[in-house]
């Protein structure tokens, strides 16, 4: 259930949502300003490639850099695994990592933290709150939904090298590469309608592999009469794939959390409602 807290409870909540995340952390303000201590905490994550960050702000279409500065924007690209995405109509405040979250009025400012009266609504995750419905799970749903679909400015992520029995022996982190970066013409546009090039979040993986197989020849049969499935939480047409029953975009969604038994609403290979009865290790009814 979650708890109203503001003052030193409010900002603690944040700084430790910072600090203590492992998998994800997620990051929605219109205006962020970093000082040398919200530094120290984003710091602690500079060396680690499994941790997603994704940052998303908005406002001042015509003067983007007084959202997000230049130089704090060049700051968060120095992390291996991170996604900056621009939302112009942004006005809502969400911070939170895999097991803690806050709904909050506050920026990631440092003038607002040291100054301003502010309220959030703070949320601690359970294994068992993953599984049900509540208002922190529906934030970040919210959040990464609205993070997918918003402008892409910056693409970073791992690679890994492929190895034999890796869901054993782990993965074993390569480099990290830039996959889009539209810094330079974000902040030199005066007006965000000309950009023509725009991407999403689902233009890009999650990770990348070094050293895979080299894919088998396909044969004609499936080039023109290719397998149809369905999106197990969707419903619309994918490749037919038992161990891929999500759409790129519904996967994302899925991923935040991970949970294979999660129920889902359509049957991988008929299209038809499973009214809960298929998830990800059961696709098929």
């Amino acid at each position: 259930m979650g708890k109203f807290i503001t003052g030193e409870n409010l900002e603690n909540a944040v700084y430790e949502i910072i600090w203590e995340a492992k998998t994800n952390l997620l990051i929605v303000s219109p205006f962020i300003k970093l000082d040398d201590y919200f530094k120290s905490l984003f710091d602690n994550h500079i060396n680690n490639p499994k941790l997603h960050i994704l940052i998303v702000f908005g406002k001042n279409e015509r003067e983007v850099s007084r959202s997000l500065s230049k130089n704090d924007f060049d700051y968060f690209k120095k992390f291996l695994n991170i996604s900056i995405v621009y939302v112009p109509n942004l006005h809502a405040k969400y911070y939170g990592n895999e097991k803690k979250g806050v709904i909050t009025s506050i920026n990631l400012y440092d003038y607002s933290f040291k100054n301003n009266v502010e309220f959030g609504v703070y949320s601690e995750i359970s294994i068992i709150d993953k599984f049900t419905t509540n208002a922190d799970n529906e934030a970040w749903q919210t959040c990464y939904e609205l993070a997918e679909k918003s402008e892409a400015i910056y693409i970073k992520r791992p690679v890994y090298e492929k190895k034999l029995l890796s869901s054993l022996l782990g993965k074993n982190y390569i480099k990290s590469d830039v996959l889009f970066d539209t810094t330079d013409k974000f902040y030199s546009s005066w007006n965000r309608n000309k950009l023509s090039d725009l991407k999403t979040l689902n233009d890009f993986p999650f990770e990348l592999e070094l050293g895979s197989e080299p894919k088998s020849r396909p044969n004609r049969e499936e080039i023109e009469n290719p397998t149809n499935g369905f999106c197990i939480r969707t419903g619309e047409k994918i490749a037919f794939n038992i161990k891929k029953p999500l759409s790129n975009q519904a996967y994302r969604s899925w991923a935040s959390f991970g949970n294979e038994n999660y129920p889902e609403n359509f049957c991988h290979k008929t299209g038809k409602p499973s009214n809960g009865k298929t998830s990800m290790r059961k696709p098929i009814l």
